[in-house]
């Protein structure tokens, strides 16, 4: 496509021109949007492993839920990579419009679903096309709007991530209670309350590919293809939006990205080398090697934790109505789970389990809880933008230091206080968002995002199998190895640059 000659008397630099257009209706609403669009796929991806606990007429076993709980995260695994290339090929509205109808598509088959192989793989492809929107959106709306208040509105968005668990934990309570068995001879299935709870699950996803549709591709994805006038068009769009149709006052003819880089025609290979090579290369691989080490210890703890968090809850509850006062979490799990795990898994794992067919009010409200208080305090810390350095830090402090001092509480329910504390890494997730849009060139944006969504979801699928085993064996030392771990993490957010510190220049 061919662009206007650059007069350099009349250019404006892109980020003059973005800041022109102001904050107002059209950002409000795109942040609206990208926020719905991440309660979403979080709401979906934690409310499957709910789904799997009620899916009684699937007559599944342990080994057959594991499973089926751990699609999801290998979907995100296998195609975070092709999904950054994309976004930063063809565009950030682009990745989304593809990627949100398909999964909501592949979700609501997910319903009529025979067996638990078609629902697995059913999962498995709604959860590769869902994964898209995890780091995108963050990227669109950190394009899109202006500096200032950039990161603000990134980490609000988080603020929605994280109600995505306990808005599944409602959905799936209420759902559950209903009663109803609809046959269709077709398929051999009755269509029962956990088939339409897949459907719910699934509306929002749909609806935000629908929402996605009234807005702009990312203005500053359009400049660094060389496509400014496409780009500029936007920016007026913008402007007229946020300031009720008037452009009296824009009054800009050129736009100029300082940080584009060239783009070659080359193989898909060689490009997809290209789009994610400079991320692990010279001026970019010490700070891809930071963000990414923090990414994994951020969710391999909170996500681990939360997986774990009802069984936790049980031992407590247990251990009150038995009049037993004293002991933490490491102490009623080794006193009264490993051997009731051990036993249950020797002796039933091939077999089917108790099934209720409905999510109990408890679970229900230990999550809502929860993912409650998170939320608001990950509300809270978006107020303090330009704080995000220290934000981090601390929370990776009292992270670690949580964890240690759990194992020396000699009371149960401070002890399970502590343990939540030790997973308030989520707190860290919409910090770390903000730093790979802030940090990285437009070029390579989408594929740091992406990756770091790949290195998340692989960290927690980790955690769950390989630490989630830990604990119920070694719990004490465990706890205190994994307190280490996050200190680190502590030692690496230390080094990160400030937070006004321009994004690196690449040599590509």
């Amino acid at each position: 496509m061919e662009t206007t000659p650059l007069d350099e008397t009349k250019v404006t630099p892109f980020e003059d021109a973005l800041t022109k257009t102001g904050n107002g209706l059209y950002n409000i609403l795109l942040v609206a949007a990208n926020s719905l669009i991440l309660l979403a796929i979080i709401m979906d991806l934690f409310g499957f492993t709910l789904i799997v606990n009620v899916a009684c007429d699937l007559r599944l076993t342990i080994a057959q839920k594991a499973i089926l709980s751990s699609f999801p995260f290998i979907s995100i695994i296998v195609v975070s990579f092709a999904w950054g290339y994309i976004s930063d090929t063809k565009g950030r509205k682009f990745t989304l419009v593809v990627s949100l109808p398909t999964a909501f598509v592949l979700s609501c088959l997910c319903s009529l679903s025979p067996n638990w192989i078609v629902l697995g793989v059913l999962k498995f492809l709604s959860v590769c096309f869902s994964c898209a929107a995890n780091s995108v959106t963050y990227t669109l709306v950190g394009e899109s709007c202006i500096q200032r208040l950039r990161s603000k509105y990134m980490l609000l968005m988080s603020c929605l991530l994280l109600l995505g668990p306990a808005a599944g934990a409602v959905v799936a309570y209420l759902t559950t209670l209903l009663s109803f068995s609809l046959p269709i001879p077709a398929l051999g299935i009755n269509f029962t309350p956990w088939r339409l709870l897949i459907i719910i699950m699934s509306i929002p996803i749909g609806l935000g590919g629908v929402f996605i549709h009234f807005f702009h591709e990312s203005p500053k994805f359009l400049a660094n293809w060389d496509r400014n006038d496409e780009a500029l068009k936007v920016l007026e769009s913008i402007y007229r939006i946020n300031h009720k149709g008037s452009l009296d006052e824009f009054q800009i003819k050129q736009i100029r990205l300082e940080d584009v880089q060239k783009k070659n025609k080359m193989s898909l290979t060689r490009a997809i080398y290209e789009q994610s090579a400079p991320l692990f290369r010279r001026p970019l691989l010490g700070q891809t090697l930071q963000l990414f080490y923090i990414v994994a210890i951020v969710y391999i703890t909170n996500n681990t934790c939360v997986v774990w968090l009802p069984h936790i809850l049980d031992l407590i509850k247990v251990a009150l109505e038995n009049e037993v006062s004293s002991g933490n979490v490491c102490a009623m799990i080794t006193t009264h789970s490993t051997s009731a795990v051990n036993a249950t898994v020797e002796h039933s794992a091939e077999a089917p389990v108790i099934c209720l067919g409905h999510v109990e009010e408890k679970t229900a409200l230990t999550i809502i809880i929860t993912q409650g208080i998170y939320s608001f305090l990950n509300f809270i810390i978006s107020c303090l933008p330009k704080h995000r350095k220290t934000i981090l830090i601390s929370m990776l402090c009292l992270s670690s230091v949580s964890g240690v001092a759990m194992n020396l509480t000699p009371e149960p329910i401070s002890s399970v206080v502590l343990y939540l504390i030790f997973g308030c890494t989520c707190l860290c997730m919409g910090i770390m968002a903000s730093l790979f849009v802030d940090l990285y060139p437009t070029s390579y944006r989408g594929m740091a995002s992406c990756l770091s969504i790949l290195v998340g979801r692989t960290s927690t699928f980790v955690g769950i199998n390989v630490a989630g085993n830990l604990i119920f064996n070694h719990c004490y030392v465990t706890f205190y190895l994994w307190s280490v771990l996050v200190f680190t993490s502590v030692i690496a957010a230390w080094y990160l640059p400030p937070d006004k510190t321009k994004i690196i220049p690449t040599n590509v």
